[in-house]
């Protein structure tokens, strides 16, 4: 088994049956399994960027979306690949991201997934 959570399978199905092959890649990349993003996530997402018929607003906003989530694991792989993307990714990635009025607001951001990490429980949830 992969370790992905069932969320993550349905969420990657629901985008594969709605044909956005981005939104569902974005998904498998930033999965609740504690690991890094997958290179072939990465780099499918990194070849996104670079082709003009590619919704680059639509990757970003997917990305900010998976920020919202209640996993840590999850927002920590989001800003992540957010910046691979800006590191690898095509200019015009950045250049949204620039244009954006808002960025990601993590201020509020509680943990609710209960996992533990060797050495964090005397600094998670703190500011």
């Amino acid at each position: 088994m992969s370790g992905q959570s069932i969320t993550d399978r349905i969420t990657a199905a629901q985008h594969s049956v709605t044909g956005s092959a981005i939104s569902k890649t974005v998904c498998k990349a930033t999965t609740h399994e504690i690991m890094g993003p997958k290179k072939k996530h990465l780099d499918y997402l990194i070849q996104c960027t670079n082709e003009m018929n590619v919704n680059i607003p639509q990757l970003a906003d997917t990305l900010f979306e998976r920020t919202t989530n209640t996993s840590w694991v999850v927002v920590f792989k989001s800003l992540t690949t957010t910046h691979h993307l800006m590191v690898y990714g095509n200019e015009r990635f950045i250049q949204y991201l620039a244009s954006r009025n808002t960025l990601f607001n993590l201020s509020n951001f509680l943990d609710k997934s209960g996992l533990q990490v060797s050495g964090t429980q005397n600094y998670k949830n703190c500011h």
